[in-house]
């Protein structure tokens, strides 16, 4: 029965471990967005963790990189004469690790972002990108996260050693009973 405790209060352990957040460093990447001028009937807007900033065409949009969840842009457009709003496209830091560039359409009160394939790492000269500013909040997650795996992993080798000498214990007093 104690080898059963034992086994369980290991599997509860590893299981406990499973729901600490793993997520590796995701980069920084911009998307260049083209084709607005064509709709002069809409309006399109651009929103991250702030607020909503008007796009122009070939507007540059910074995603974010960091831990844990992703940070997210998202963009739309409203009809000015309607105030009909299209769909919203998402640009997420764990969707791509190099910049993009493309050409933003409306079918059908959709949004559609198709990427240029002529975008090449010569033409990123020409694009006013933003400055990448660390976040102070991503460096303090990293070392709660290592702190706590410090505390995990602590208190782990407490429990083994509190086992072990339950044990030892337990086996001296039956080897001394006649």
């Amino acid at each position: 029965m104690k080898y059963l405790f034992s086994y369980y209060l290991l599997l509860i352990t590893l299981y406990s471990f499973a729901d600490m957040p793993g997520n590796k460093p995701r980069p920084d990447y911009n998307v260049k967005i083209s084709g607005l001028k064509e709709y002069k009937e809409y309006t399109f807007y651009s929103q991250g963790y702030d607020s909503a900033v008007i796009l122009r065409d070939s507007s540059s949009i910074h995603i974010q990189g960091g831990f844990g969840a992703p940070m997210c842009v998202n963009v739309w457009a409203v009809q000015q004469k309607s105030n009909k709003h299209t769909d919203t496209l998402n640009f997420c830091s764990i969707s791509s690790e190099n910049d993009k560039a493309g050409i933003l359409t409306i079918q059908n009160n959709h949004l559609i972002f198709t990427i240029d394939t002529a975008f090449s790492k010569f033409e990123k000269s020409d694009i006013q990108f933003e400055t990448s500013i660390v976040n102070k909040e991503d460096v303090q997650s990293v070392k709660n996260r290592n702190i706590m795996y410090l505390i995990s992993g602590l208190s782990f080798l407490v429990l083994i050693t509190l086992i072990f000498f339950v044990w030892n214990k337990n086996r001296k007093s039956k080897s001394q009973q006649p």
